[in-house]
């Protein structure tokens, strides 16, 4: 048995905690580890890794009494870091070893004592590991380390963080020896190179059988009380239909978290499940760290019945109680629903169970995911292979951790990290002298021919800790609506810089906008209707759907089509929608599938059906707009999802055919037109902030962007930026397959007027409400009016000086009256002024004023005349923003004779009071 081979002391508390039998992960695992083998131990989420590899490591440090630090426990993610430690605590105390954690908000009197008295045990994080490695005390004790455990890898394998690890386990290596490694992951597609990424003679050990999943699709339909509460709650009728399920499976499970692809999306629903049921929280990684920790604390204490959550949850926090996993529409990706709905059924021998809650289209794409899920059918990994950033940093860090180093042996160490295994000499010293030219490291003549002696520089010590995280700094600004008067989304720093000027206009959630003012927190715009002139909005990094998912939904509908049973995990309501949608389109258009492609034109769109996943359909898209202005001078929009390549262009549909049949040097092409495109500027900022070029700090409002990209034209910062797009926007050699398909016809065109009605689908996501009636001016005052009349103002007696109600425009009568002394003298003020009755008092006592309180009371005073004058007309201009008593006067002065003339009079106001309070002092 297992856990005989383990020592007296550690069978003892095997029992004690009641581990009765070992698990699968246990039983293929402890031999390997116990033998000092490097390993890989795959297994879903609740079987048990931590302990697996973690046991027989405790257990060898306590037996050999090995010197702090002896084992580094590496997560990507703060909040695995502490719910490791509560659950090894328990362990070590019993063993007398001491266990700590060391992350970005360790504070400094732990990190003293850390130096000072290091722990046998330290749960810490890449970019933290890389930080304390030159540390001249932390380095000492790391000279001890003998293992290395790296828990959930494949979260970091397809990152620059994962690539950032890889050389600093390599210079870690060269103080401490040859330590054992050892990987946990979830399922992943390709073991093999997980396995040669963590290093080498590592054997992969796989436990993935004891897992059961069950998952299922389901489609909400929306019936009476849904269309009641949607008009509660602002939302269409499909999303709040979505809403109420998710609230009876939450009513009828112990504990469930609900996942959702962004932290928009996780707001949203967040703050409408507030309004109508209580014991859900939202959790993602833009909330302050007290409101994560108390969120998980209060969700495994059951304290709160669900958690609405993003990607922040989707790794291995331990929370027993979860016996149900929602997915709010397709996850876009097989491992990512695989991981999330893991979270389910944590305990051993339990089945995780989840659904995905789908609605029209996506119907397709979240029944294939839930298919190829059930049968572990997972995407392929891709790495970043010979990340010239991350390299330049590792180069400054190895100077750091010894002064004087040569050129040689920086070389040599970088080779050994997996990401690096092709890395040339040239490319190697082309960054170097770059390195050299930013100042960042001194470069010496060696002895020997060809080689130098790399010393660090001030310059290159503050870069080096400026640039611990691979991860990128992204500002963001909410933007607000003028009408609501709340956020509707959020914009990037790199958007607004190049897009984000008064008059401009764009595209978000589902609406076009004009940008009315920016200030520092928030982009402040108005609806428009012209949405064909607006530009889609950059909403961050979309999750891409692969090129697998995207081929079987187009063998989906073929199968429904051809009339045939289909064998997925689907609710008949999932099932009748796609019978459906593909009833609508045959009525008057061919189906796309994956092996018939539609092209159809609408206006000056040119719609391709191409079931053929997020990048390739983003690769072909470029070329073929690349080619079509570079042939004919005419301009070409583009926008993609994983089924349509749409274009907005004069030129003809005959022209993108032709430029497809005519296809050949795919990556020249794309090369030239990604260097003028947007992407490549928000792509560049970043790079450049990682070799250092830009501070981390640098606001993209105050950067020339433009000039900065051609002071470094063909620098490794600029060949970065494009190798980094190739590899996560791109897929060259996925394009070029298609595109011979379709030469050799094995992938039909076949071209149809008129627009399908999956191509107007297209249209609503992508170029939003094209297809859509426009907002109706009615419905805009409506909602104005709304957020006016459910502002609270301050109702003062200016005559008594003793009476003061808080009060919604709502509720304020046509001519108030005060109930003590019967005046209509009724002065408004806002509520946030500070305590007018006080001036009042103070003035009716012939108290001296001060120039400021003479001021309020002047404005009160006005304030009561034009309430006896207007009535609660006067008390509604008083709701608009920024607009004072002067300008009511004016407004009303107007005399508007209906409510639309006066909301509209407001309404300008508030614009206006928007455009100019930037230049007020």
């Amino acid at each position: 048995m297992v856990f005989e081979n383990f020592s007296k002391d550690m069978q003892k508390l095997i029992k004690e905690k009641g581990f009765l039998e070992p698990t699968l992960a246990q039983k293929i695992s402890a031999k390997h580890i116990i033998g000092n083998r490097n390993v890989l131990l795959i297994a879903p989420t609740g079987l048990g890794k931590t302990e697996s590899a973690l046991l027989p490591i405790i257990d060898k440090i306590h037996q050999e009494k090995s010197k702090p630090i002896s084992v580094l426990y590496i997560t990507p993610m703060r909040s695995l870091n502490r719910n490791l430690l509560d659950r090894l605590f328990w362990w070590c105390d019993k063993l007398d070893l001491e266990i700590s954690v060391r992350h970005g908000d360790t504070t400094q009197a732990e990190r003293a004592m850390q130096r000072e008295n290091p722990s046998d045990i330290m749960i810490t994080t890449p970019e933290t590991l890389n930080g304390i490695l030159p540390g001249k005390r932390m380095r000492e004790h790391l000279k001890n380390v003998k293992y290395v455990v790296i828990d959930e890898i494949h979260e970091l394998i397809g990152s620059k963080r994962g690539v950032q690890l890889s050389i600093v386990l390599e210079r870690l290596a060269e103080i401490a020896g040859d330590f054992q490694r050892i990987a946990l992951s979830a399922t992943v597609g390709e073991p093999e190179k997980v396995a040669k990424f963590l290093g080498k003679n590592v054997k992969i050990l796989r436990a993935e059988a004891a897992k059961n999943y069950k998952i299922s699709v389901e489609l909400p339909r929306p019936d009476a009380s849904s269309l009641q509460l949607s008009e509660k709650l602002f939302l269409g009728e499909e999303t709040t239909a979505r809403l109420m399920k998710i609230k009876e499976l939450i009513d009828s499970h112990r504990s469930v978290i609900t996942f959702t692809n962004t932290r928009q999306t996780a707001e949203v629903l967040s703050s409408r499940f507030k309004t109508f049921s209580k014991g859900i929280e939202v959790h993602h990684g833009s909330l302050s760290k007290e409101s994560r920790v108390k969120a998980e604390k209060d969700f495994k204490d059951e304290k709160l019945k669900a958690l609405i959550a993003t990607s922040s949850l989707e790794l291995g926090i331990d929370i027993g109680s979860i016996d149900y996993v929602i997915q709010y529409l397709s996850p876009r990706q097989v491992s990512r629903l695989i991981q999330r709905i893991g979270r389910g059924g944590h305990k051993v021998g339990e089945t995780s169970e989840g659904v995905i809650i789908t609605g029209d289209e996506d119907s397709f794409e979240s029944s294939v995911i839930g298919r190829k899920a059930m049968g572990k059918e997972l995407e392929d990994i891709k790495v970043h292979d010979g990340a010239l950033d991350v390299m330049s940093t590792q180069i400054i860090g190895m100077c750091l951790d010894e002064y004087g180093i040569g050129s040689e042996k920086v070389y040599n160490m970088i080779k050994k990290a997996y990401p690096y295994r092709n890395l040339t000499k040239k490319q190697f010293l082309d960054v170097l002298r770059f390195l050299g030219m930013l100042k960042m490291v001194w470069i010496e003549p060696d002895n020997k021919e060809g080689e130098f002696i790399l010393k660090r520089s001030k310059k290159g010590w503050q870069y080096f800790y400026d640039n611990l995280s691979m991860i990128p700094d992204t500002r963001q600004k909410k933007i607000v609506s003028i009408v609501e008067g709340e956020p509707i989304g959020s914009l990037d720093e790199t958007f607004i810089a190049e897009h984000g000027e008064p008059g401009k206009s764009f595209v978000c959630n589902g609406r076009a906008w004009r940008v009315i003012q920016v200030d520092e927190k928030k982009v402040l715009v108005e609806p428009i209707d012209n949405i064909e002139s607006a530009i889609p909005a950059w909403e961050g990094e979309l999750i891409p759907v692969p090129y697998s998912v995207a081929k079987e939904v187009g063998e989906l509908r073929r199968t429904i089509k051809e009339g045939r049973k289909l064998e997925y995990p689907i609710d008949k309501n999932t099932e009748e929608e796609m019978r459906k949608i593909i009833e609508k389109q045959g009525k008057s258009h061919i189906i796309p599938d994956d092996k018939i492609f539609l092209l159809e034109n609408y206006k000056d769109f040119i719609i391709l059906h191409s079931c053929s996943g997020t990048l390739i359909n983003s690769t072909i898209g470029r070329y073929v707009a690349a080619k079509i202005s570079e042939d004919t001078g005419v301009a070409v929009n583009i926008k993609t999802d994983p089924y349509r390549i749409i274009f907005q262009t004069l030129a003809k549909g005959e022209k993108v055919i032709e430029t497809i049949m005519k296809a050949e040097d795919l990556k020249e092409t794309l090369e030239k037109d990604l260097e003028r495109s947007s992407m490549f500027k928000y792509r560049f900022i970043n790079v450049a902030k990682r070799f250092g070029i830009i501070s981390r700090k640098a606001r993209f409002d105050r950067l020339g962007m433009n000039k900065i990209i051609t002071q470094y034209y063909g620098s490794p910062a600029y060949e970065e930026t494009l190798r980094e797009l190739f590899l996560e926007k791109m897929d060259v050699e996925g394009a070029e397959r298609v595109l011979q398909e379709i030469k050799e016809d094995k992938i039909k065109i076949i071209t149809e007027k008129g627009l399908s009605h999956l191509g107007e689908n297209g249209l609503i996501q992508q170029f939003s409400e094209v297809m859509k009636p426009r907002r109706p001016e009615r419905e805009i005052f409506d909602a104005f009016k709304n957020r006016l009349m459910h502002t609270r103002l301050r109702l003062v007696c200016t005559n008594c000086a003793d009476y003061a109600l808080s009060r919604e425009v709502k509720d304020i009568e046509e001519r108030p009256h005060c109930p003590k002394c019967k005046s209509s003298l009724i002065g408004i003020t806002s509520v946030y002024k500070k305590e007018p009755l006080k001036v009042l008092k103070n003035n009716k006592k012939k108290l001296p004023l001060k120039k400021e309180e003479e001021k309020d009371l002047n404005e009160i005073r006005r304030s009561s005349d034009l309430m006896v004058t207007y009535g609660n007309k006067y008390a509604m201009t008083q709701a608009g923003r920024g607009v004072g008593t002067e300008t009511a006067a004016r407004i009303l002065a107007k005399l508007p004779d209906n409510e639309d003339k006066l909301l509209k009079l407001i309404f300008n106001a508030e614009k206006e009071f928007a455009k100019n309070r930037i230049y007020w002092k």
